[in-house]
């Protein structure tokens, strides 16, 4: 699933649930440097423009991907 927390508080409810020893995989030139889930939930600031990943199945192999947020324009029809 992918989220885009808005604060601390949403990045918690995203992450609810999964393995405190799970990988977190994260872009370059981002600034997160956690490795874990248990280190992400341990972050004091969410920056706005960043997008998780989580895996569906919570397999010790899997990962939470951490990227910038790509922004989507929208177009109005031609008339």
């Amino acid at each position: 699933m992918r989220y885009k927390p808005k604060s601390i508080a949403a990045l918690h409810i995203a992450l609810g649930g999964l393995p405190v020893k799970m990988r977190v995989e994260v872009d370059p030139d981002i600034g997160v440097s956690a490795k874990t889930v248990g280190e992400l939930r341990k972050l004091t600031a969410w920056p706005e423009n960043l997008v998780i990943t989580t895996p569906q199945e919570r397999h010790p192999e899997s990962a939470v991907k951490i990227s910038k947020a790509s922004v989507a324009t929208r177009t109005s029809p031609k008339r």
